[in-house]
C-alpha cells in the first residue's frame, strides 16, 4: 500500500533534498504515482538539478491532460496522454521512463506512449550543439562538445524533488499516492519524518489506499521493448508485496 497525502485549497509542497554529496547523475528515471483530483491545471511532481545546471523533469496536467516535460542537457522534451481523461475525481495511476532522451508514459491500462524525439543518438546531439557554438570560437570548445555530448542524455546533479506544485504557480489539489522515484519512496519518506523532507502548506496525511506498485495495470501486456522495461521494473518492485488476483507477469 502506498502512504497517501491531501493536498487541500491555497497549495502546499513536499520537498525531498538530496544531500550535496550525494546527489544522482542517471542517463534512466522512473517515476510513478496514483493520483485523485479534479484540476485542469496542476503541477504533481519536479524533480531539478543543482543550481545552474538546468536540468529536471516535471510531472504535470495540462488542459485536465496527464504530462511530462523534461530537459538533460538540449531541450525540452514533451510526452502527453491526450485520451485518458484524469481530472474527474478518479483515481489514476501514471508511470514514466526516461533513458536518454526517450520516454515512455502510461495512465492506467491506457496503451504506453512512447517519444523518440530527434537527434536522440548521441552524435546527432552534438552536432546540434555543435552548430549553436559561435564559429569564432572555433576549436577552443570542441573538447568540451565532445565530452558534453557524452551527457547529453544524463539528467545531472539531482538536488530536489517537489511535490505539490505550490512554487511553480500551479498548486495540486487532491490526493497523491505511492510516489516511486528512481528508488525513492518519498510520501513514505515523509511520513515517516524524514530529515531531507520539508513540508509546508495545505498538506495532510491521510493514510493507505491502493499503491502505484501494486494496481493491475503492472501485469498488462506491454508490447514495445521500452514498454516491457517499465512493466520489469514495476512489478519486480511489487514482489514483495501482497496482490491480489494474478501474480507479477515475468519476462522470460
Amino acid at each position: 500500500a502506498g502512504t497517501t497525502y491531501i493536498f487541500s485549497k491555497g497549495g502546499g509542497q513536499i520537498t525531498y533534498t538530496w544531500p550535496p554529496n550525494d546527489r544522482p547523475s542517471t542517463r534512466a528515471d522512473r517515476l510513478a504515482i496514483g493520483f485523485s483530483t479534479v484540476q485542469k491545471e496542476a503541477v504533481l511532481v519536479r524533480v531539478d538539478s543543482s543550481t545552474g545546471l538546468g536540468d529536471y523533469l516535471e510531472l504535470h496536467i495540462h488542459q485536465g491532460k496527464i504530462g511530462v516535460k523534461f530537459n538533460v542537457g538540449t531541450d525540452d522534451i514533451s510526452i502527453e496522454e491526450i485520451n485518458a481523461i484524469i481530472n474527474d475525481g478518479k483515481y489514476h495511476v501514471v508511470r514514466f521512463t526516461r533513458s536518454g532522451g526517450n520516454a515512455t508514459l502510461q495512465v492506467d491500462n491506457w496503451p504506453v506512449i512512447e517519444r523518440y524525439p530527434a537527434g536522440n543518438n548521441d552524435n546527432e546531439r552534438l552536432a546540434i550543439a555543435r552548430q549553436r557554438i559561435p564559429y569564432r570560437l572555433g576549436r577552443v570548445v570542441d573538447e568540451w562538445l565532445l565530452d558534453k555530448g557524452r551527457q547529453l542524455t544524463i539528467f545531472n546533479s539531482q538536488a530536489t524533488i517537489k511535490i505539490g506544485g505550490k512554487e511553480r504557480g500551479h498548486p495540486f489539489q487532491g490526493q497523491l499516492s505511492g510516489l516511486y522515484y528512481n528508488g525513492l519512496k518519498v510520501l513514505n519518506m515523509a511520513a515517516e519524518n524524514d530529515a531531507n523532507i520539508m513540508i509546508e502548506g495545505n498538506v495532510r496525511l491521510v493514510g493507505e489506499v491502493p499503491s502505484s506498485m501494486t494496481t493491475e495495470s503492472t501485469a498488462t501486456a506491454m508490447q514495445s521493448e521500452m514498454s516491457t522495461s517499465v512493466m520489469e521494473t514495476t512489478t519486480t518492485l511489487a514482489t514483495s508485496t501482497a496482490r491480489r488476483g494474478k501474480a507479477p507477469t515475468k519476462e522470460p
